[in-house]
């Protein structure tokens, strides 16, 4: 069976179960004053039927049409990034809106917001769940704008705005992430999986971060920053097993995204990856048609963990630390490190999306080529925290 990276949330079925205590005045949902684009909806996204599991060919994905939320079972936009401060210090942070619809129940919305600190080697994470307090209008002109209470999430044509603040404090985040590249269409801008349905699927893999963090209430100024923006929708439903996620941003102005899909025994299903070069001259952002970029196929990958991690939160076993290697004749040859600049940098968000998972601020290091490279990236790691091994 095919299944595909949302079940990093399990969003549907949890929603589900939580609307009726948000409705009923349990949880933050009096806080939420939901802000949605009102023009015309886009009528022909998410309606293509699931073919064998792959890419599809021919498919489009409409800008800006496609960045406004869509009237589908799931979606979610989803950053990870890295952040140096004027101080010196250096952060990496994921921030994420998923969406959820299901027969008559109200649109509910999640987010899970987090913080590493890799001055003081500390790992911080919050998260929300609301229903929409209003009919919401689905498709529009005007990009997406999403609130949870005071945490929103906005963005048009790759000039997006982030805002959030823990309830403790301690972290907050006031951002501007603009596009440095482009889009990045991955499996030409829609996967199906089979009898799970389907999911389009785009990236900014590359955003320069400016703005401010909010340390245990010390406002510090972001001195250069980039970030990966992940915007996934569809009609497609969550099954067992789980999955191991990278976004790698490499020295030389490349990309690569990689996800490998498990199923419930822990044997790999599917392998997806999208290559992303460097420029051909100047990159321009401003041009919405997607970059260029190569699919690879799973025989292109060899992915090894080096070592393991055993959470005293959980007891979930994670791999900590890969090597990467990339061998297709339409790519550069790739040897790469990648490791976590900390290792506890799991979320339990059973409050809010029923699962318990690793996502985490990683280094890379290695050789394109034969020439050394660098980089940063994020890796996310489901199924390894099992109802067996956490309470």
């Amino acid at each position: 069976m095919m299944f595909n990276r949302f079940q990093r949330a399990g969003l549907l079925v949890v929603i589900l179960s939580l609307l009726a205590l948000l409705l009923a005045g349990c949880g933050d949902s009096s806080q939420a004053k939901e802000v949605f684009p009102t023009p015309s909806t886009n009528p022909n996204a998410g309606q293509i039927v699931a073919t064998p599991s792959g890419s599809v060919p021919g498919v489009k994905v409409n800008f800006p049409l496609d960045e406004a939320p869509h009237n589908n079972i799931t979606e979610w936009w989803y950053y990870t990034g890295h952040i140096n401060t004027t101080d010196g210090s250096r952060y990496g942070f994921e921030y994420v809106v998923f969406q959820g619809n299901r027969g008559n129940f109200p649109t509910g919305y999640v987010s899970h917001f987090a913080v590493t600190d890799l001055n003081k080697q500390t790992f911080k994470y919050d998260q929300k769940i609301v229903a929409a307090q209003k009919k919401v209008v689905f498709g529009g002109e005007d990009g997406f704008n999403l609130a949870l209470g005071n945490w929103t999430m906005q963005g048009k044509g790759g000039n997006d705005q982030l805002k959030a603040l823990m309830k403790d404090s301690s972290y907050g985040i006031d951002l501007n992430l603009k596009d440095q590249k482009g889009v990045a269409l991955h499996g030409g801008g829609y996967f199906s999986y089979g009898a799970a349905g389907g999911s389009y699927y785009y990236s900014r893999p590359l955003m320069s971060v400016t703005g401010s963090l909010t340390v245990d209430g010390q406002t510090k100024q972001v001195k250069d920053g980039i970030a990966w923006f992940d915007h996934q929708w569809g009609n497609f439903l969550p099954l067992s097993g789980g999955w191991d996620w990278y976004s790698l941003q490499l020295s030389d102005n490349s990309e690569l995204m990689i996800y490998y899909l498990r199923d419930d025994k822990n044997n790999v299903v599917d392998v997806f990856g999208t290559y992303i070069p460097a420029c051909n001259g100047p990159c321009n952002p401003n041009d919405q048609t997607p970059t260029r970029s190569v699919e690879l196929h799973r025989d292109s990958f060899k992915i090894k963990a080096l070592s393991q991690w055993t959470s005293p939160h959980s007891g979930g076993v994670y791999p900590s630390g890969w090597n990467v290697e990339i061998s297709d004749k339409a790519v550069p040859n790739l040897n790469l490190t990648v490791k976590p600049q900390l290792q506890d940098q799991e979320l339990d968000t059973r409050q809010t999306t029923s699962v318990i998972y690793w996502e985490g601020a990683c280094e890379i290091s290695g050789t394109k080529d034969g020439q050394p490279v660098s980089g940063q990236a994020y890796v996310e790691l489901t199924g390894y925290a099992t109802k067996s091994n956490n309470s």
